[in-house]
């Protein structure tokens, strides 16, 4: 009878270290995720800090076309400009939004220069060209364009 307390406490004992371990592990675990989650939040804003654009030029050509030229003014390389947002406003609605395509409704991009260093990536210094098709007969009178990590310009057209 005193074997079976005795392989019992044994056992409980076990069980004990067991959980114990697997509480730490998640513990250490959990740490680590918040830590990661931390230095990516730390690292997203400081490139937010260093991004900036100026819409330098706008006109609107017929067949309903806005281009635009728009300068890197930041210390980012901005890489990825599919993503990139741009908005009008033709002064009787709401905002419309344009994303990058072909067609009424989108935008597209013309050119980079001088697209020397990384080509077809936005590096400081360097101007874009796009093109906005608008959609009806009103044509915008402001335009915003709003790079991917939401750093934004916008100017009367």
């Amino acid at each position: 009878m005193a074997s079976a307390s005795l392989v019992a406490t044994a056992f409980a004992l076990i069980m004990l270290i067991i959980t114990a371990y697997f509480l730490v592990g998640v513990v250490l675990t959990t740490a680590e995720v918040v830590s990661t989650a931390q230095t990516d939040q730390i690292n997203q804003q400081e490139e937010r800090v260093r991004t900036a654009i100026n819409i330098n030029n706008t006109s609107i050509e017929s067949g309903s076309i806005i281009y635009a030229e728009i300068e890197n003014t930041g210390s980012v390389v901005i890489s990825d400009i599919k993503y990139m947002d741009v908005y009008t406003i033709n002064g009787k609605s709401s905002p419309i939004y344009y994303s990058q395509g072909t067609g009424t409704g989108t935008w597209s991009k013309i050119s980079i220069e001088p697209d020397i260093i990384n080509p077809g990536q936005w590096d400081p210094k360097e101007v874009m060209n796009i093109s906005v098709t608008y959609p009806g007969s009103d044509p915008p009178v402001w335009i915003q364009v709003t790079t991917p990590n939401g750093i934004s310009d916008s100017t009367y057209i």
